[in-house]
């Protein structure tokens, strides 16, 4: 048995929060939602029960829930959706800017003004098949319009799926219009990567003869190379995860500034090769605890355009231009592609790589969570062999199979470490 009414609060663009109110017809269907313009329940359900008194809970005449109504303040932090989302899940600050402007610039020309219970499946196709035919903004203030990718029309359907489904959760809707609606075929880009042999033209003794000064774009390069670390989580790197023979990843810098835990937000430990620890203390030598890859003593790290833009020219210094750059789809985010392609075919496991690009899988075992020395050797040796560094394998391995001069330790974080002595 309903209620005569249920109360809710709904945050508007301008962060002021109203209650708002859904009720029950004779049929016990539930209708609305209509604002009380009150601030808080209290006061809102004394508003509802004098409606009560009058007979008019339920408006006479009143226009049907138009998409716009419903869309107000959804992707913001505090309406019902976000709230119901985040007593389960965590919803990032990028994908709720994401989401709005998604709303903002191709949901709502098309559906804002539409009675959000007459929206129907060939709407919701016919809009989506249209992206192909929209002109897309021009990128970087330039004056010749493209065309939307499938992959972004997608990307759109998705964000409009996830609020008609909300629609219905709540009782507005039935049934969902995206059901019945399929998405359109994949048309992303396939990334060529570097081969090693051009990572290590691209990484030379010299870096100089390749980077120039570029120093801090040098070495987090050639971090993401042996790590596949994210963009993010190189930036957000700070000194005092840096140990004596690995790094602790979790954190991210991006624009919203510095978050304390990484996109999936499971931390991980990852082994670096000597090479790039003495590159890594040497940054920390300047910054200390803060963060390593900065040009201002650690305060703030240096922007993602300077590591790009780094990498870009140290591309062109070995023979890269633009346009293979632009064809290849090089990226900072190709490191990621590389190293998890290197790292199988240097016969690593999946659990293992896994372990360091921080890729969620049902198949990371559990026994992977405290990596031994050997598994740790695993790792540092892949990526020597990336850099093309060859060492023997007497002065590095027991004759048991260990870790010539390490030590296991236990450390603060639950894991445990190769330890020189």
């Amino acid at each position: 048995m309903h209620s005569d009414f249920t109360l809710f609060l709904r945050k508007h663009p301008s962060g002021k929060k109203v209650v708002f109110y859904y009720a029950y017809d004779e049929e016990g269907v539930r209708r609305g939602p209509w604002t009380t313009k009150c601030l808080n329940k209290t006061l809102a359900r004394n508003y509802c029960h004098k409606l009560i008194r009058k007979g008019a809970l339920i408006p006479d005449g009143r226009k049907p829930l138009t998409f716009a109504e419903y869309a107000e303040g959804f992707w913001e932090r505090g309406s019902v959706y976000v709230e119901n989302q985040e007593s389960r899940a965590y919803i990032s600050d990028s994908y709720m800017a994401t989401s709005k402007s998604i709303l903002e610039h191709q949901i709502m020309p098309f559906f804002g003004k539409v009675p959000l219970e007459k929206i129907t499946s060939p709407d919701v196709n016919k809009w989506l098949l249209g992206f192909s035919k929209r002109e897309a903004r021009p990128e970087g203030g330039g004056k010749e319009p493209k065309r939307y990718k499938n992959t972004y029309a997608n990307s759109a359907f998705r964000t409009l799926n996830v609020m008609l489904q909300e629609a219905v959760r709540r009782g507005l809707l039935q049934t969902n219009p995206c059901a019945n609606v399929r998405r359109l075929k994949n048309d992303r880009k396939d990334i060529e990567i570097l081969t090693v042999e051009e990572v290590q033209r691209l990484f030379p003794e010299n870096y100089r003869a390749v980077w120039g000064g570029k120093e801090i774009a040098y070495a987090a390069n050639r971090l993401a190379s042996l790590t596949g670390m994210r963009a993010g989580e190189i930036l957000g790197l700070r000194g005092e995860f840096v140990f004596d023979d690995y790094i602790l990843v979790c954190g991210q810098y991006g624009q919203y500034g510095y978050k304390g835990h990484t996109k999936t937000r499971e931390n991980r430990t990852i082994p670096v090769m000597p090479e790039m620890m003495a590159l890594l203390r040497k940054l920390t030598e300047h910054n200390g605890r803060d963060f390593v890859f900065s040009l201002d003593g650690g305060v703030t790290p240096v922007s993602r355009n300077n590591l790009y833009m780094g990498l870009r020219e140290a591309l062109n210094k070995i023979g890269i231009d633009d346009a293979e750059i632009k064809r290849r789809g090089l990226t900072l985010h190709g490191w990621r592609h590389f190293l998890n392609t290197e790292l199988q075919r240097l016969g690593l496991t999946v659990p293992q790589v896994q372990s360091v690009t921080g890729h969620r899988s049902d198949r990371m075992t559990e026994w992977y969570s405290h990596p031994d020395a050997r598994q740790l050797e695993d790792v540092v040796k892949a990526q020597e062999a990336i850099a093309g560094i060859s060492r023997p394998d007497e002065a590095r391995e027991t004759a048991s199979g260990g870790t010539a001069g390490f030590r296991i330790v236990k450390r603060t974080d639950g894991g445990v470490s190769a330890i020189a002595g």
